[in-house]
């Protein structure tokens, strides 16, 4: 025995001592690891309360043909690790004692199951049922989490056909779900904005180039739970300061099982757009979808296959807006003003396969593809001509596998491997007008795009390894992951002659004045840029049983984000070299304390640290002050008759003129919070659960961004912002080479309070109920940057010398936010037949998103402090930031469904009706607000602001379709 203890601390330490050297070596690293399995742990006592060791614990997943056996240590307590998902039956036997057997025992992605039990004196042949909770109040687990699992994946009104908007449905968070493919809009996680780390089966999904972009569009056909978890994680969790969104793919079970799936939408049915003009035709809202998946057993309880397709088409046309007089006075013909007929060809495929290699050992392999081709993507409708609309291109392959192996038991290993590529581009389509693209301020725009000839390229080959060693009251883990980002970006390239009027546009293609624009803005990117980063993580932890009471969950993680090799000869020294800050340790500590058999008290505080997106550096390298794309601009001024370049002429080259530089501060840091939160669970019930909590969140060394080539300025305004000479000379500019050099600096802060509440109703009698409502406060020092929902235009401070100036609430405040998802199917017994059937096998599932309006800030539109990349942020004088809020947003989606009697034992059919924003509420989510103001003190003159609405949301859509299950 000593022998083999011997040999299994060897094993220990070598696992260990492995993970342990990247806590301190100076390697380029970045850290992801997460469990996507479950756990069913517990404590075996007898009836006076006294620890029985030395018992049998079996448990079974029929559906997979899942068995495994332990022994309780001599304090009574056994933990199983690494264990699929699905529904188990737990047995208990101990010589002397009655067999205590726990049956339909869920686990789903994360979940901790803690089955206590106390055995009776008896045969073991005499079997005592035991009822299990399965209400959601997880005693050792610390995390602020939800898990949607099959059942309201699969009946949750969907739209969108977008499973990232289940990202909304959880305690703390709030934001807009997205009409489209892409991610839901403007997510408060942990008082900042969009910090998501996307995965799919614990791999990655995240796109790396800006923060809060998912890399890959999933299909929901082959979605078997979302995964999401919000604050107070393990060590084992990281690279998000924020949140984590973990989509688990489906998967063959000894059953055959599939799905087919039709959907159309209901044009009659379906409102008009918001803020659309009602005396033209409503718009035909196009969508239709074909999906089917199917699973099974291909050598049953060994090996099993999972795969699905999904077809979507969706599309809106984009009406154009331009004037009748205008149209007469341009000469466009109609081809050229008619709705751009935009429509959007997603693909999606998945397959997977499991395979029990044999008691110790599993894996799984998968592999997904995605495409989406969409003509008239961009720059379409409104003032745009046909011409100048862009197409876009998108294309994803992703390969993932997991081998979990059981060593012993005591110890278990998950090893992980992924390689997601994605490539999308925009470029002009067959109907692309010839260069230049052509601009009339506020009348048209006509001629070739301005929008096309981007690229991006993300390729992410990641893995993952994980140890768990189980030792008494220890369940111990450690691990590390590694991953290269290998991205290429190609930015926009156009010529393009802007004019202040059809007068002029019109003196300058008759050839009676070449030079009556008002300015020539010029980019070409032929090449692109390509880079690598390397990111590296590793943790270790400890979930200690002190008692049967007590678990607490102690540990540390460690972070580096290392990016691509800088320019040595980069015209601007800060570009030359970037800094990889070194001292990424973030150590985590929490308990959860049982009060009684039904309630629970969770407490947990650590540091959360955020990966860097890689737009940082790319944008340091792009825009280096070397002209790289070959980037300027000619003004002319208003009646001018002479200049450098006659229209409709391109010059080859670049003018000299003055470039812009962005980079990064030498001093440049991670950011990172300080999480702290405390939560209360109670089970009502064997099914109800209800938890009272609070969050606090402090985040520190958040990216802001100012033009540090201003200095000596020569007045102030009547608030003191300062006012800096638009001359380039010595005494204006700190380096005359350039005019901006806008720096990404690390120092800005947030700070977010928030008191939530949430009710779980697991299904019982067909209903199936989460609601959660957050009360908060998000304050923050200055606008985002590198963030995918911020313009780079407009992520400068207020005030390039004082970031203080920007402190006020974050433009993610919601104070108030509410959630629900709820599918309901209530059972009823009817002595009449026919009332019977009526009455049964009807589904309403309904989602609802109720939240306080956005923020916005009251802007003036021209630049008062002589810092032109301030002007889309410059606001009055004595006007704070987002100041302004939008209306409450009230999105309320159901779905019903009637199934009918099944054919064959085995073939169910159903119909379906879903709607999105049932009661066709106006929502609005942006306000865009002017103020006029007087240019020399910045105090506003008092006339009314120029108000503008927006919407990320969509007026009431009405879906239906049918589905075959079997």
């Amino acid at each position: 025995m000593s022998t083999l203890r011997s040999v299994r601390s060897s094993i220990l330490g070598a696992a260990l001592f492995a993970a342990l050297p990247v806590l301190i070596a100076p390697f380029p690293v970045w850290g992801q690891s997460q469990s996507i399995n479950g756990t069913i742990r517990g404590h075996v006592t007898d009836v006076s309360g006294a620890s029985v060791g030395g018992a049998s614990v079996t448990i079974t997943n029929a559906e997979v043909g899942y068995t495994r056996t332990i022994q309780t240590t001599s304090d009574g307590y056994y933990v199983l690790v690494n264990l699929p998902l699905g529904t188990y039956s737990v047995s208990i036997t101990k010589e002397g004692f009655s067999t205590a057997h726990f049956d339909q025992i869920p686990l789903s992605a994360g979940k901790e199951a803690t089955l206590d039990s106390s055995l009776v004196v008896g045969s073991t042949s005499e079997q005592v049922e035991v009822t299990a909770s399965i209400a959601n109040i997880d005693p050792s687990t610390l995390n602020v989490q939800r898990t949607l699992d099959s059942r309201e994946v699969e009946n949750l009104p969907l739209t969108s056909r977008n499973p990232y908007n289940f990202i909304l449905f959880q305690p703390g968070v709030s934001g807009h779900p997205n009409p489209e493919l892409g991610i839901p809009r403007t997510i408060n996680t942990n008082g900042l904005l969009d910090r998501i780390n996307y995965q799919m089966d614990g791999m990655v999904n995240t796109q790396s180039d800006r923060i809060g972009l998912r890399l890959f569009p999933i299909g929901n056909i082959f979605v078997k739970e979302v995964q999401t978890v919000s604050n107070s994680f393990a060590p084992e969790f990281g690279w998000t300061s924020g949140n984590v969104y973990n989509v688990i793919s489906n998967s063959g079970t000894n059953n055959y099982h599939g799905l087919f799936q039709w959907l159309r939408r209901w044009q009659d049915a379906t409102a008009y757009p918001f803020f659309a003009n009602k005396s033209q035709p409503k718009p035909n809202l196009e969508l239709e979808d074909y999906s089917a998946n199917m699973g099974g057993p291909a050598i049953k309880d060994k090996l099993f296959f999972f795969g699905s397709y999904e077809h979507l088409v969706r599309g809106q046309p984009a009406p154009v807006t331009i004037t009748p007089a205008n149209i007469q006075a341009l000469g466009l013909p109609p081809d050229q003003v008619a709705a751009a007929p935009g429509l959007l060809h997603g693909t999606f495929v998945l397959g997977r396969g499991d395979w029990t290699i044999n008691q110790k050992n599993s894996l799984f392999i998968r592999y997904n593809y995605f495409k989406n081709d969409f003509p008239f993507n961009t720059q379409v409708g409104g003032l745009n001509t046909l011409s100048t609309g862009v197409d876009f291109l998108d294309r994803a392959h992703v390969i993932g596998m997991q081998l979990t192996s059981t060593i012993n038991d005591h110890l278990l290993n998950e090893l992980r491997f992924s390689w997601p590529f994605r490539n999308n581009s925009h470029f002009p389509g067959p109907q692309g007008g010839t260069d230049p693209a052509i601009i009339i301020t506020n009348i048209a725009a006509l001629g070739a795009s301005n929008s096309g000839g981007d690229q991006y390229t993300d390729k992410v080959p990641s893995g993952s390894e994980n140890v768990t060693y189980v030792r008494g009251a220890h369940t111990i883990k450690g691990g590390f992951s590694l991953a290269q980002l290998i991205n290429r970006q190609r930015l926009v390239s156009f010529n393009t002659y802007t004019f202040r009027s059809v007068a002029d546009y019109l003196a300058a293609k008759n050839g009676t004045n070449p030079y009556s624009y008002s300015q020539f803005a010029s980019q070409q990117d032929k090449n692109g840029l390509g880079y690598a980063s390397m990111f590296f993580g590793a943790y270790i932890q400890d979930t200690w049983q002190l008692s049967p009471k007590l678990v607490v969950v102690y540990g540390g993680r460690y972070d580096r984000f290392k990016g691509p090799q800088a320019n040595p000869n980069a015209p601007f020294v800060n570009s030359q070299r970037f800094n990889t800050p070194n001292t990424n340790f973030a150590p985590r500590l929490g308990a959860t304390y049982r009060l009684d058999d039904k309630t629970v008290l969770k407490a947990s505080a650590g540091m959360f640290y955020q990966a860097t997106p890689t737009n940082l550096w790319f944008n340091a390298l792009n825009l280096d002050g070397s002209n790289r794309t070959n980037s300027f601009t000619i003004t002319q001024p208003a009646g001018a008759t002479s200049g450098v370049l006659a229209f409709p002429n391109i010059p080859a080259s670049g003018v000299g003129a003055r470039q812009n530089v962005t980079t990064v501060s030498p001093t440049f840091k991670n950011e990172y919070t300080w999480n702290a939160t405390m939560q209360l669970s109670h089970e009502f019930s064997r099914y109800d659960t209800f938890m009272v909590g609070y969050i606090m969140t402090s985040g520190r060394n958040l990216m802001y961004q100012h033009n540090i080539n201003v200095k000596n300025p020569i007045r102030f305004l009547a608030d003191g912002r300062p006012v800096f000479d638009t001359a380039v000379n010595a005494n204006t500019r700190m380096d005359t080479r350039f005019d901006q050099i806008n720096q990404v600096e690390s120092g800005a802060n947030t700070s977010f309070n928030a008191l939530i509440v949430n009710y779980t109703r697991s299904l019982a009698r067909g209903i199936q109920i989460n609601g959660n409502y957050t009360w908060s406060h998000t304050i923050s020092d200055g606008p985002e940057v590198n963030t995918f929902e911020v313009a780079p235009a407009s992520s400068g401070i207020e005030d390039p010398t004082n970031l203080k100036r920007d402190r006020a609430n974050s433009s993610v405040n919601h104070p108030n936010a509410f959630n629900l998802t709820a599918v309901m199917e209530p059972t009823f017994t009817l002595s009449n037949r026919f009332l019977n059937s009526a009455a049964n096998h009807n589904m309403i599932a309904l989602l609802a998103n109720v939240s306080s309006g956005d923020q916005a800030s009251v802007l003036t539109g021209v630049t008062l402090n002589g810092d032109s990349s301030t002007q889309s942020v410059t606001r009055p004088a004595f006007v704070g930031r987002n100041t302004v809020r939008s209306p409450n947003v009230y999105q309320i989606d159901g779905r019903y469904t009637r199934s009918f009697p099944k054919l064959f034992d085995r073939l169910s059919t159903s119909f379906l009706l879903e709607a999105n924003n049932i009661f066709n509420h106006t929502n609005v989510t942006g306000i865009a607000t002017t103020q006029a103001v007087n240019a020399t003190t910045g105090i506003s003159t008092g006339a009314a602001p120029t108000v503008v609405r927006s919407s990320v949301l969509e007026a009431r859509i009405v879906q239906f379709g049918v589905a075959a299950r079997w």
